[in-house]
């Protein structure tokens, strides 16, 4: 089966968070299974590959404007899965990906030029996908191009869209009139007629919607939750409609990366039945990042690897984190950036408690993994989280999570009883400071008794949801899908 995938992330290329992550595991996991997957990305300004040889040469033309792209081919990481690289300078040659904190003006035109431009490329190398697999708003565009302009070539007259949704909360609300011009569909020319006009917007992410032959949320627990208002994001009547072809599959974590045993980016590896490794690279972690008259090693370590959004529950996070840096009771590490009252809040915090918080801005992949590897327990308290894969990384290093039971969270995290020793993490329901400062005490209570925490660490290092078992559910689909036609 072939496969094209297009994403506005791509580890190893341009990451923001964990749609990244996913868009490169899963065309792994699909190739491991003898398929051909094929990726398409812009070649944004952050990304220089060395290794990339020009391919081809082509010109969008649009109603309102032309563009040249030329297309460069390259490889995941380690592996023989293409990806073409569009090099348009004046779209894609920026900072960043999406431009904060509102995103680019024209990222309505810079996400349906890469949806174009993916098509072309398989016109100009005649290749006939199976499947077309869009990730979020950023390339759910893929979906009306291919019921739209291209239902009657040959290459695509088979061809069925699947449109992934990372998190609903990210839309691509873009001027009406102005998609109109861009992509001259018909169906956009009496805003009363149009089906994804909302406050006279169109809506990428309901058009992707609407127009896939089969609409994944990247959990079980998430497929259900945008059904309803509290977490629908304005879209609960729509997911309602779409039902019958909505699927819930959780993402799967890619073991070659993300492994204490073999981890490129750690200094000390270590096995579930000799965590030796762990208590050298936390003591390594503390001394990097405290100064050494801080160096209390008797104290928890709490890590933190995030966006900074609302979503991630840091409003309740600060009603409680105080006290304990403070008190001194605590370690707390910080890696992320998003929000910018959220990053001068960590700054601020990291001023005035230097011996217990460090905060370090942007991302470093090192810094992560060791996070993630070394420290005690990983703060997660998300208002909701689609899946989430930092506390899956997490627990296959012995990190406990500290979660919200909300989405791919209480997917993936079962609260640990004392008593019967079963679970691997620690879980709040309330999304509210009382709430995360009882799980906050249950860690440090743990943290106390040696004996438990082993039981504890032991559990989560247990925990595994492989990105095979992911690829597979999606190849059921996919299956299914080709042979309904």
């Amino acid at each position: 089966m072939t496969i094209l995938l297009s994403s506005a992330e791509l580890e190893h290329f341009a990451k923001v968070g964990g749609l990244a992550d996913i868009s490169a595991a899963l065309p792994i996991g699909w190739e491991k299974l003898g398929h051909e997957p094929i990726i398409v990305l812009p070649k944004y300004g952050c990304i220089s590959e060395s290794d990339s040889t020009t391919l081809i040469d082509m010109q969008i033309e649009l109603t309102i404007c032309s563009h040249t792209v030329h297309v460069y081919k390259t490889y995941i990481h380690n592996t023989l899965i293409p990806v073409y690289l569009l090099e348009c300078d004046e779209l894609y040659d920026r900072p960043g990906i999406y431009g904060n904190p509102d995103g680019y003006a024209d990222n309505d035109l810079r996400f349906y030029v890469l949806c174009k431009a993916a098509f072309e490329i398989m016109i100009k190398l005649n290749i006939s996908p199976d499947i077309i697999s869009a990730h979020d708003y950023h390339t759910a565009l893929l979906l009306p191009m291919l019921k739209l302009d291209y239902a009657d070539h040959p290459l695509f007259s088979k061809t069925k869209g699947i449109l992934t949704i990372h998190n609903a909360q990210y839309q691509g609300w873009y001027d009406n009139d102005r998609m109109h011009d861009i992509s001259n569909w018909d169906f956009l020319k009496d805003p009363y007629e149009s089906k994804f006009l909302f406050k006279n917007s169109f809506n990428a992410l309901y058009a992707g919607i609407y127009f896939a032959d089969a609409v994944v949320a990247v959990s079980p627990g998430y497929a259900k939750e945008i059904l309803t208002v509290e977490f629908g994001e304005g879209l609960d009547e729509i997911f309602q409609q779409f039902q019958g072809k909505l699927h819930g599959i959780l993402n799967g974590v890619n073991y070659d990366v993300w492994n204490p045993e073999m981890d490129e980016y750690i200094t000390h590896h270590f096995t579930i039945n000799d965590v030796e490794g762990k208590v050298k690279g936390r003591h390594q972690l503390i001394t990097q990042l405290f100064p050494s008259s801080y160096n209390n090693e008797s104290l928890p370590v709490f890590g933190i690897v995030s966006r900074f959004t609302s979503q991630k529950g840091f409003d309740i996070l600060k009603g409680c984190i105080e006290h304990y840096l403070q008190e001194d009771s605590i370690r707390l590490v910080i890696l992320g950036s998003g929000d910018r009252s959220y990053e001068e809040y960590f700054t601020a915090l990291h001023q005035r408690f230097p011996k217990s918080c460090s905060y370090t801005q942007g991302y470093n992949e090192s810094l992560a993994h060791a996070i993630l590897a070394y420290a005690d327990f990983f703060l997660m308290p998300s208002a909701f989280e689609p899946c989430g894969l930092t506390q899956i990384y997490a627990m296959k290093y012995g990190t406990i999570p500290i979660v919200r039971h909300v989405g791919g969270l209480k997917d993936t995290v079962q609260a640990f009883d004392k008593d019967s020793k079963v679970g691997n993490g620690l879980v709040f329901r309330n999304f509210n400071a009382i709430a995360l400062t009882e799980s906050i005490e249950n860690a440090i209570s743990c943290y106390a008794n040696q004996p438990l925490m082993n039981v504890l660490i032991k559990n989560s290092m247990k925990t595994n949801y492989p990105i095979a078992h992911t690829a597979e559910q999606y190849l059921v689909l996919f299956s299914n899908l080709c042979d309904h036609h």
